[in-house]
């Protein structure tokens, strides 16, 4: 059973693959995809995935990229933020602010393996077209660099 002070702090995502029924393994982001887990001690949560090879703006405003270019920088990131609850071997994302709209208001249950500095997040969900799929993310404990 996992408790609430066990994943507290900041986790380095090491993986994201999305597992099939009929054993196809998609990855995402690519093999290398970056980001960064937070949970509070106060019971908050933020979640901010992305690809590896984000491509620079040199400096443009966002609002004035063309629709390509913005989409291109929306497929290749992912965040949502909120409350959480650690329920024995699951942790609960209840989502307040996303990129996906439709994920504000919802509780993602993730299950939960927390192993050393290795937390593992696991969730199946049905995509679009009535497929079941589980989606699993490996977290490293992040360490903060001296600078």
């Amino acid at each position: 059973m996992i408790k609430q002070g066990q994943v507290e702090g900041g986790w380095e995502l090491v993986s994201w693959e999305i597992h099939y029924d009929e054993s196809k393994v998609a990855y995402p982001f690519g093999t290398d995809p970056k980001g960064i887990l937070v949970y509070t001690s106060d019971g908050f949560m933020s979640a901010q995935l992305s690809v590896s090879s984000r491509p620079s703006l040199q400096g443009q405003s966002i609002r004035k990229l063309t629709d390509a270019q913005r989409q291109s920088l929306l497929e290749g990131f992912f965040a949502y933020c909120g409350a959480y609850t650690v329920i024995e071997n699951s942790i609960v994302h209840h989502v307040s602010q996303a990129l996906n709209p439709d994920f504000i208001g919802t509780d993602q249950v993730r299950r939960a393996e927390l192993n050393d500095n290795t937390l593992v997040l696991s969730g199946r969900e049905t995509d679009a077209s009535g497929q079941a799929r589980d989606h699993i993310l490996k977290w490293r404990r992040a360490k903060r660099s001296k600078t």
